[in-house]
């Protein structure tokens, strides 16, 4: 499964993509901590808020 990165701040927008759902959390909140609005989709299409990434990780978890 792939995870999307949404990313946005001052006008721009910024999409990274990755496999594990661990480091896709880890980026995004990064990103967060740098100021940018940030969200993760999956390829089912679920989004995930920065209040749901601790679930993201959870499931990182039970699947590895």
């Amino acid at each position: 499964m792939t995870f999307a990165i949404h990313a946005s701040k001052n006008g721009q927008s910024v999409v990274t993509v990755r496999i594990n759902p661990a480091v896709a959390v880890n980026k995004a909140r990064v990103l967060e901590s740098l100021g940018w609005q940030v969200h993760v989709t999956d390829s089912a299409g679920h989004q995930f808020d920065p209040s749901d990434f601790d679930r993201l990780s959870s499931l990182a978890d039970e699947t590895a």
